[in-house]
């Protein structure tokens, strides 16, 4: 199970329901984690500043206060505190877990999102690129029963920190498994080198041969990655899928309602404030489920001030 000390939970203090804040009081309980709700009021932006006078300022700030109090109230089996931050959103949520090394943030998924195509508003991708703990942005509509995860891994790469995020992946994956009552699924996305130069290059039955060599070898490269796992893997799933992973995820996440995706979202390790990889930002313009997205250990944001 991934340790979890202190879960730091982003809502809308005004609103009727707070999706993010039931899984986080669920995760929170089985782990015994603390939990730290925040409500980010950004600064009044100078262009409407003649409109939002200091004091209306700060009537809205109040009044989300005192919502924050009346909220954690009504939870019961965790500790809790609560705050109100100012502030660019996702520079003062990043700040607070730098500040107070929350093992975990969790929010609304697109609740920044003004509501269109997008899946993802401004903040959220902020997140997921700069945020040093896992962020886990939680979608609107309820879960299956039982809960369906999927952990989305790449068992045959070959560089050390991808390996090493492959078992974060599947650390945190096992640790939302074990809330109970949820069905996991560990999926893994392969290709044939070159396989748009080859398929036209080769005759038919060495391309065929060379899709089933690489087949077993990923499928191999799976069954070894969670051989380790074996006791705490009972009753869940392996599947080994070809195709690229934008197009393999997504379409596995819509075919078996799949409620939440545990996956990485930051290449290029090395590079300061690392940023996210092309392909974790394919896959994500796919998917409008909740997403649970965990970085590289010894991963260093770029955010400064915290």
């Amino acid at each position: 199970m991934a340790s979890v000390r202190s879960i730091l939970v982003d809502i809308d203090a005004c609103a009727a329901h707070h999706p993010a804040l039931d899984q986080a009081v669920a995760l929170a309980g089985r782990c015994g984690a603390g939990l730290k709700i925040v409500d980010v009021v950004p600064w009044v932006p100078r262009g409407v500043r003649h409109f939002v006078t200091p004091e209306r300022e700060r009537d809205l700030v109040e009044h989300r206060r005192e919502r924050l109090p009346a909220i954690a109230g009504d939870l019961h089996g965790v500790r809790v505190t609560a705050e109100i931050l100012r502030g660019r959103p996702g520079t003062a949520l990043i700040q607070e877990v730098v500040r107070s090394r929350h093992s975990l943030l969790i929010r609304s998924h697109g609740r920044d999102d003004s509501g269109g195509a997008r899946p993802y508003g401004a903040i959220d991708m902020e997140l997921l690129r700069l945020c040093p703990c896992p962020v886990w942005l939680v979608a609107r509509h309820p879960p299956h029963q039982p809960w369906r995860i999927l952990a989305a891994i790449r068992a045959s790469a070959e560089e050390e920190v991808e390996q090493a995020l492959n078992s974060t992946i599947l650390d945190w994956a096992l640790t939302l498994y074990g809330l109970g009552d949820a069905q996991l699924t560990i999926l893994q996305a392969w290709t044939v080198y070159g396989a748009s130069v080859l398929k036209s290059h080769v005759p038919a039955e060495e391309f065929a041969e060379l899709v089933e060599d690489t087949r077993r070898k990923e499928r191999d490269a799976l069954e070894r990655f969670v051989k380790s796992y074996s006791e705490r893997l009972k009753g869940s799933a392996l599947e080994s899928a070809y195709g690229e992973p934008e197009d393999v995820i997504s379409r596995f996440v819509e075919s078996n309602g799949i409620d939440v995706v545990v996956m990485g979202t930051v290449a290029r390790a090395g590079v300061a404030g690392l940023v996210m990889g092309n392909t974790a930002e394919r896959v994500l313009q796919r998917l409008r489920g909740s997403v649970f997205a965990v970085k590289p250990p010894g991963f260093q944001t770029s955010v400064v001030g915290g």
